[in-house]
Order: structure tokens, then C-alpha cells, then sequence
């Protein structure tokens, strides 16, 4: 298994917390755009999730850090989610950007 596949497998087995900088790291390895705001959020958006239910129009949502170092692992099942849907949409043959 490889190391990005144990990564999310450590995260659907519902941890309490885990660090901000594996998150952005794991979300770029998908091609995710990812935006630090002022505060505690990260915007992270991708263009396969334009218009998919749970996430807005330009295919973004938030994640909210705790101190700015750690991102709840109650916030990891949305993640999850959206990279369950670039791979889909990557394995059917719809890599399109």
C-alpha cells in the first residue's frame, strides 16, 4: 500500500486530530488548490466538485483548523469525500480540466 493510501486509511479510521500541514500536503497530492485565510480556515477547492452537492459553485469548501496546526477529525470525513470524487472521476476516464 502506498504511503498517501495508508495516510487515508489512518484517516477513515476516525482520528481526533491531525496535523495541518498532512492535510494540505495529501489535498495538494490530488491536485486540490488549497487558500490559507486570515484566522483559522483553509479554503480548498477543486474544479471535478463545481456543482456537486455539499460543496459550492466553484467546487470549494472550508476546513477549519484548531490553532492553525491541527484539523479535527470530525472535518476529515468531507475531505474524504472530495478525494473519493477526483479519484472516481479520474478513473472513469473524465480527467478533464
Amino acid at each position: 500500500m502506498s504511503k498517501i493510501g495508508k495516510i487515508l486509511k489512518k484517516w477513515e479510521s476516525k482520528p481526533s486530530e491531525i496535523s495541518r500541514d498532512e492535510v494540505v500536503r495529501i489535498l495538494e497530492g490530488f491536485g486540490f488548490d488549497v487558500e490559507f485565510k486570515k484566522g483559522s480556515h483553509i479554503i480548498v477547492r477543486h474544479p471535478k466538485l463545481k456543482n456537486r452537492r455539499g460543496f459550492g459553485a466553484l467546487g470549494e469548501f472550508t476546513v477549519p483548523t484548531k490553532n492553525g496546526r491541527t484539523v479535527k477529525g470530525f472535518y476529515l470525513k468531507t475531505i474524504l469525500i472530495a478525494i473519493a470524487i477526483i479519484k472516481e472521476e479520474t478513473e472513469d476516464g473524465k480527467d478533464e480540466k
